[in-house]
C-alpha cells in the first residue's frame, strides 16, 4: 500500500503542513471541517509510505488505532477519531501546547530549583487515574481487555499551559486485542523505567504500570535519576535489584508520608505494592489534602511558565501561524517549536543485555548540581534542596524467597552525591 508523502485531507480533516516525522509515521497538523466542529485542529498521524508494503506495520498502525479510540479520559491525550481515507489509514488526535515532565525536569536541574512535592504528588496522581481507567479498559462485549502501558515515564507524562496532566504514547500497550505480540528476548520501554518484571521477562500485570510511574515519582521528587546507570547492564541491574533509597534520607526536609508512597509504589515484590493504580492515587491525594497546600493543578501553569520564559507565547504564535489564511497552506513543512506529544505505535524496544562480561564502573544516576538557595518557598517552586554528604547506607530488606523475587536484593551502587549546601 503506497501512501502520497504529503495528503492534502485525511477523513474531515484539511491537512495544513506535516509537522512531525518519525519511525513509521508522518505527523500532519489538520484542520476540521464544518464536519466535526468549526475549524478544530488536530495532529493526525498517518504511516509512512515506505511502510506501505509492510504487513507487520500495518497491523501496529491498526492495533494502536483499535486501541486507541476506546481510551477516553481527561488525563489521557484525547484520540478524536481514525479511519481509512482512499485507503489510507489516519489516528487524529487533540493538539497540546505545553511541556514534558521530562522537559521540566531537566529545566530543573539546569536552573538549580526542585518541583514542589505537592506538585510532583498531583501529577503522578493524575497519571495513576488515567492508568486505571486504561487498566480497567473492556471491549464492546464488557470483556476486559487487560491494557498495561509499559512505557511510563516522564517522557510520556505532558504538562499543558492550561494546568493539565496527559499520559500519552500507549503505542507500547499490552493489551488483549492487539494482534502483535512481543519477541522474547525484547521488551517494551525504556531501560531506566522497567519494572523488575519486565526486566525478569515474567508475565506482567497492571502493577508493573504502577512500578514505573513511582520510578517517575521518585524522580521527579528528588531530582535525581534513580536507575539510571553508565552502561545498559547496569542499568538492568540497578532494576532487577529494586533496592530504593528513601528520598528523605537524600533529601532534606522531604516528607515522609510521602516517602512512604513512594517506596510502596516501588516494593520489589509486587505482592507488596500498591495492588491498583487508582490505590496510588488515592494514597497520593491524601497526601496532598493534608499538606493544606491548596490546589496543585494551579502550580503547572505558573511553573511552566518560570521554567520557560516566552515558551507559551512562541507556541500560540506557531500554531496562529498555522492558520493563517494562505500563509501554511503553502508549506510542506512547519515544525512547531518543541516536539509535538502524540501516540507512538514505534518508540524504541529494548533488549536485555547479557549479564555477562566486564563490568563497567556506573557513572550513576543524574544528580542536581551544586544549588544556590533561593526564597521560592511560596512560588510554584520549591527552594532549592541540599544534599547530605553522601548517600546514606540503605536499610537491609529481608530476603525476597518469593518466585519472582529473583532472590534476595541487593543495594544498588550509586554514584557520589553534589556537597552539602551552607546556607
Amino acid at each position: 500500500m503506497a501512501i502520497p508523502r504529503r495528503p492534502t485531507k485525511l477523513g474531515p480533516y484539511d491537512v495544513i503542513a506535516k509537522i512531525a516525522s518519525g519511525g513509521m509515521a508522518h505527523v500532519y497538523l489538520g484542520r476540521g471541517t464544518d464536519l466535526v466542529g468549526d475549524g478544530r485542529l488536530a495532529a493526525i498521524k498517518i504511516m509512512r509510505h515506505d511502510f506501505g508494503g509492510d504487513e507487520q506495520a500495518l497491523h501496529m498502525f491498526l492495533d494502536e488505532a483499535r486501541l486507541l479510540s476506546r481510551l477516553s479520559h481527561p488525563n489521557i491525550i484525547q484520540t478524536l477519531e481514525f479511519g481509512t481515507t482512499d485507503e489510507h489509514p489516519f489516528i487524529a488526535m487533540e493538539l497540546l501546547l505545553g511541556r514534558t515532565v521530562l522537559d521540566v525536569w531537566e529545566a530543573c536541574v539546569a536552573e538549580q530549583m526542585a518541583l514542589r512535592f505537592d506538585l510532583a504528588a498531583y501529577v503522578a496522581a493524575r497519571v495513576a487515574e488515567a492508568l486505571d481507567y486504561a487498566h480497567l479498559l473492556t471491549d464492546e462485549l464488557g470483556t476486559p481487555l487487560h491494557l498495561i502501558h509499559r512505557d511510563v515515564n516522564p517522557s510520556n507524562i505532558f504538562l499543558t499551559f492550561d494546568g493539565k496532566v496527559k499520559l500519552f504514547d500507549f503505542g507500547l500497550a499490552k493489551a488483549k486485542l492487539r494482534r502483535t505480540k512481543s519477541h522474547a528476548g525484547i521488551v517494551k520501554g525504556k531501560l531506566p523505567y522497567l519494572s523488575p518484571e519486565q526486566v525478569m521477562e515474567l508475565p506482567l500485570d497492571r502493577r508493573s504500570d504502577v512500578y514505573t510511574l513511582g520510578t517517575t515519582l521518585w524522580e521527579m521528587a528528588t531530582m535525581r535519576r534513580l536507575f539510571k546507570r553508565g552502561t545498559d547492564i547496569d542499568t538492568v541491574r540497578a532494576v532487577r535489584s529494586a533496592a530504593i533509597p528513601r528520598p528523605e534520607t537524600l533529601v532534606e526536609g522531604f516528607p515522609e508520608p510521602l516517602s512512604d508512597i513512594i517506596i510502596r509504589s516501588l516494593e520489589r515484590n509486587r505482592e507488596h505494592r500498591y495492588q491498583s493504580a487508582q490505590e496510588f492515587a488515592d494514597a497520593l491525594d491524601d497526601f496532598i489534602a493534608r499538606s493544606g497546600s491548596g490546589d496543585p493543578s494551579t502550580l503547572i501553569p505558573a511553573t511552566l511558565d518560570r521554567l520557560f520564559p516566552g515558551e507559551r507565547a512562541r507556541q500560540m504564535g506557531w500554531l496562529k501561524s498555522a492558520v493563517a489564511p494562505n500563509a501554511a497552506l503553502m508549506r510542506a513543512t512547519l515544525t512547531p517549536p518543541i516536539p509535538i506529544p502524540i501516540q507512538s505505535s514505534v518508540a524504541p524496544l529494548s533488549r536485555i543485555p547479557e549479564s555477562g562480561g566486564p563490568r563497567s564502573t556506573p557513572t550513576g544516576p543524574l544528580s542536581a548540581p551544586p544549588l544556590t538557595p533561593r526564597s521560592l518557598r511560596d512560588g510554584p517552586l520549591s527552594t532549592p534542596l541540599s544534599f547530605p554528604l553522601s548517600t546514606p547506607p540503605l536499610t537491609p530488606r529481608a530476603p525476597d524467597t518469593s518466585e519472582e523475587s529473583g532472590g534476595a536484593a541487593s543495594a544498588p551502587e550509586l554514584p557520589p552525591l553534589p556537597p552539602k549546601i551552607r546556607k
